[in-house]
């Protein structure tokens, strides 16, 4: 899947989202899978969003600038375009879940909810409004060095056309979302004879639809090619955000399933702290092996509140 989504991007940088939006079709399946057998905790969807945040910005992103501090000492990225995302990330994590805990119930209720979801939406059309109309410069680094890309033909057309590729993810997509239905039941049964903390399920979920995206873009560390590495990261946080909560806010609503959108305290701390963190390693559009290991050590943290 991974590879076909490469393959359309080389021909067309418009497309450069598929595999950001992908990841938000796989977990919106997971998440709507679990919901109908019946057994999914009302927190599924904000354990999912608050594990997918501090997977990429603490341990994707401190495992990326370790390796690739270790192999080029120091790596650049245009600073700029980071900020877009962090500047647009910051806010929707807040409000989605943060600012639940400071309501009389703990809570949304329907209206705020749908409103907050309206929100999301809004604030991701604003974004891919800079990201791929009046500001694409910002998302891109001219002097990565393509030179120790280990793939003779990056940068190359695919043999394929971009339609064909595209036909190509959409059945991978339908395949695993078929599969993704079948195993709902079998999985949160055996998360539940496992007695797994409730918390897992959302680490788990976010996990597996992280996985084709964090391995394209360790790939891409390894080569010298950081900013292509953190668009992938932070665009697929900023996307799952902006379109999981409308979504599977509208099915709950829908359906008559319960959503809670607040963190707990601990959670809070880790997550604001691990976003903080990212506005501090990409202030200068430089980075080495110590900011990779000050976001392990905040997911270290993250781990903790999910298995103390």
């Amino acid at each position: 899947m991974t590879h076909a989504c490469e393959a359309v991007k080389t021909r067309h940088k418009e497309t450069s989202l598929i595999l950001s939006l992908s990841v938000v079709i796989l977990e919106v399946s997971l998440i709507s899978a679990l919901m109908a057998t019946g057994d999914a905790a009302p927190t599924l969807m904000r354990d999912t969003l608050y594990s997918i945040i501090m997977i990429v910005t603490g341990g994707l992103v401190g495992f990326s600038l370790l390796l690739g501090g270790r192999k080029f000492a120091t790596q650049y990225m245009n600073l700029f375009g980071i900020k877009q995302y962090l500047i647009a990330l910051f806010p929707l994590a807040i409000i989605v879940l943060v600012f639940p805990m400071a309501l009389p119930q703990a809570n949304f209720s329907t209206g705020q909810a749908l409103l907050v979801a309206l929100i999301s939406a809004a604030m991701y059309g604003v974004f891919l409004l800079i990201q791929t109309k009046t500001h694409q410069s910002l998302f891109i680094y001219e002097h990565e060095d393509e030179g120790d890309d280990d793939n003779p033909h990056h940068g190359k057309p695919s043999a394929h056309s971009s339609g064909w590729h595209t036909v190509w993810l959409l059945i991978h997509l339908i395949a695993v979302i078929a599969v993704t239905k079948m195993n709902a039941s079998p999985l949160e049964a055996l998360l539940t004879s496992m007695n797994a903390p409730v918390a897992f399920t959302g680490f788990l979920v976010a996990l597996l639809i992280l996985s084709p995206e964090g391995l394209g873009a360790l790939k891409a560390v390894l080569n010298n090619q950081v900013q292509r590495a953190m668009n992938l990261f932070f665009g697929s946080v900023l996307a799952t955000i902006s379109l999981t909560v409308p979504v599977v806010t509208l099915i709950a609503w829908a359906t008559g399933n319960d959503l809670v959108f607040g963190l707990g305290a601990p959670e809070m701390v880790v997550m604001v702290a691990s976003l903080v963190l990212c506005h501090i390693s990409f202030s200068t559009g430089r980075t080495n092996v110590l900011n990779g290991a000050a976001h392990l050590a905040l997911f270290a943290a993250y781990l903790m509140t999910i298995f103390a």
